[in-house]
């Protein structure tokens, strides 16, 4: 048990914000480029983040009001790589139901933490790669998938680190299973360890 990491599943529903290992080094000299629109959002998520989940209401407000006005960028976070993130209060997968249910009723969204004592995730990389891997399709159709994959997740306690699991959510958001699956394992990985380095970068 490594005690200076904490676990990156205990989000803080007040800040929404999930915690990162307190040992990264953070480095404020990043830019962010803008390109046809005025502002640029980078927005860090993960499929498994329980307080992104809960701000979809929100964040498809903004859209609507300004989505003429700016971009948003997704962008995967990769907040549980394994289970070696044991503290902060949580230690293991059945940990994690309890915060779930504190989260659901705090954001007053349907979240299902039974997932976590039932079927619980290793890892959230394979989805975060798996939208990765949408993304080269479609960067749409990667959000409609990354939807799929959290209802999955948190209405019907679908392990979404599963390759069964993320191909039914890609085929309810319109995307070729075949390529997914070929990017998924090869140039997605890529893709998504770039984004974990841009992540430091901008010292997120």
């Amino acid at each position: 048990m490594n005690e200076n990491k904490i676990n990156p599943l205990l989000c803080d529903p007040e800040t929404g914000t999930c915690e990162m290992p307190i040992d990264e080094k953070l480095n404020e000299r990043g830019t962010i480029a803008t390109e046809n629109k005025p502002v640029k959002i980078v927005y860090y998520t993960d499929p498994i983040c329980s307080s992104c989940w809960g701000i979809e209401p929100q964040l498809r407000k903004l859209k609507l009001e300004y989505g003429a006005y700016i971009d948003i960028d997704y962008r995967m976070g990769g907040l549980l790589p394994d289970w070696s993130y044991n503290s902060g209060g949580i230690s293991k997968p059945a940990d994690v139901a309890h915060h779930w249910d504190e989260a659901s009723l705090h954001y007053e969204m349907p979240i299902d933490g039974n997932v976590w004592i039932e079927d619980p995730l290793d890892s959230s990389y394979p989805s975060c790669i798996a939208v990765k891997a949408g993304q080269i399709q479609s960067k749409e159709k990667a959000i409609t998938f990354m939807r799929m994959l959290r209802e999955k997740l948190y209405l019907e306690k679908k392990n979404i680190a599963k390759w069964e699991n993320i191909a039914q959510a890609a085929q309810l958001a319109g995307l070729d299973i075949n390529k997914l699956k070929t990017d998924y394992e090869g140039k997605a990985k890529t893709l998504f360890h770039e984004d974990l380095t841009y992540a430091k970068t901008l010292g997120v």
